[in-house]
């Protein structure tokens, strides 16, 4: 699927192919953009109700444990009903959960919050994952990256409108539910768009999913959405309590984030049919790895942006190739993005939460540095995971 000459050979999609390419990338571009609304709102729900980092930490656990617990169930429910019904499902759930962080008035009900956000946008990664798999299967060629490119999307816009909100002092609780309601018009048109998996190709191949390939997949994903998560939920608070920046603009570091991200995704796809999937995952890795590492040196708002910007470029096609990578081989696509995604997601369950008592130990600048740390061991357990992978379909 990914040499050149499958790429050329492919016929230009059908019209209703493409509308399924776009309902699929807006689902990806929503699910960002809801999430990343939040961000510039945490340092603000964290003053609110008076929470330290250790507490803000635990809270932060809410979204990791609720993916936990709905991924493998939804990855099994899109073999049953198919990934373009559950999607669909996921999706109106989410918009029904989001105004609960806002209207949270402890650290309890904040958590549970969170854990029902978690649930609901936990089991749509794996679903439009699934879904966006089959388009990919119908294009013949790779486009995975370019599903990614578009979460990323939405998150540069969701942390911009988040910025405003914040800096306006618009309620998060008024903010995202103003934001479900326009979000839900247009998956209403979506829904209808998605294809139907290809149930029948996948079943003569075989079920068995659990394989060590797709644990050390897993793995892998696990220390890339730990930089990612965290660079998410703490970059806000770091240049608040570290480098004194004004409410509007402690969003500022995350957009440049995700601005590489978006750049790094949206060309992912020529530069994985270029260099590899080894070799690009690689070099990506020593870009954020080096790049954060000296943002954090120079510890000013300009370098440490930028220093984030690295981060998000070396970190932009990791999980996108351990997706694709995940779904090669026998088996339907569901059940075994379940297992990387349950295992990555861990990332978002350790490193958000892990962050808080590093930071009331010693600073939120010190524990940073846990994000070029396991950006390079995510680029290393990636290269091993894609060769392993590899051997395994020779």
């Amino acid at each position: 699927m990914t040499q050149t000459s499958t790429v050329d050979a492919s016929p230009r999609p059908s019209r209703s192919l493409r509308h399924a390419r776009l309902a699929t990338a807006l689902t990806f571009a929503f699910n960002g953009f809801l999430y990343a609304a939040w961000v510039p709102h945490i340092p603000e729900v964290k003053a609110h109700l008076g929470l330290s980092d250790a507490a803000l930490g635990l809270a932060l656990l809410g979204p990791g444990i609720g993916s936990l617990l709905s991924m493998g169930l939804i990855g099994r429910a899109t073999t049953r009903w198919g990934s373009g019904p559950v999607t669909t499902v996921m999706a109106f759930a989410t918009y029904l959960v989001i105004i609960g962080p806002g209207l949270a008035f402890n650290l309890p009900t904040l958590f549970l919050a969170l854990v029902g956000w978690g649930v609901v946008t936990g089991g749509l990664d794996v679903a439009m994952n699934a879904q966006a798999v089959q388009i990919e299967k119908s294009y013949r060629r790779p486009i995975m990256s370019s599903f990614h490119a578009f979460w990323s999307i939405g998150t540069v816009v969701g942390t911009g409108v988040g910025s405003v909100g914040a800096g306006l002092h618009v309620t998060l609780a008024t903010q995202q539910a103003t934001l479900a309601v326009i979000l839900t018009a247009v998956t209403v048109w979506s829904m209808r768009q998605f294809v139907g998996d290809h149930v029948a190709e996948e079943q003569a191949e075989g079920s068995r999913v659990f394989e060590w390939r797709l644990v050390l997949l897993g793995l892998a994903g696990v220390c890339a959405l730990l930089a990612e998560g965290s660079a998410a939920d703490w970059s806000p608070v770091y240049l608040r309590d570290d480098l004194h920046v004004a409410a509007g603009h402690t969003g500022i570091a995350f957009l440049a984030f995700t601005i590489m991200m978006t750049i790094g995704r949206t060309i992912g796809d020529r530069v994985v049919l270029a260099l590899g999937r080894t070799r690009s995952v690689a070099l990506l890795a020593v870009i954020g790895s080096i790049g954060m590492s000296l943002g954090l040196i120079a510890d000013t708002l300009v370098v440490s942006s930028i220093g984030f910007a690295c981060l998000g470029f070396g970190l932009s096609i990791m999980v996108p190739v351990f997706f694709s990578t995940a779904a090669d081989g026998p088996g339907a696509a569901g059940p075994k993005l379940a297992v990387v995604s349950s295992f990555s997601y861990c990332g978002f369950l350790l490193g958000p939460a892990a962050l808080g008592p590093l930071a009331s130990a010693s600073s939120v600048h010190d524990a940073l540095w846990v994000l070029p740390a396991f950006a390079a061991l995510a680029g290393v357990l990636g290269v091993l995971a894609v060769r392993m992978t590899a051997r395994f379909k020779a």
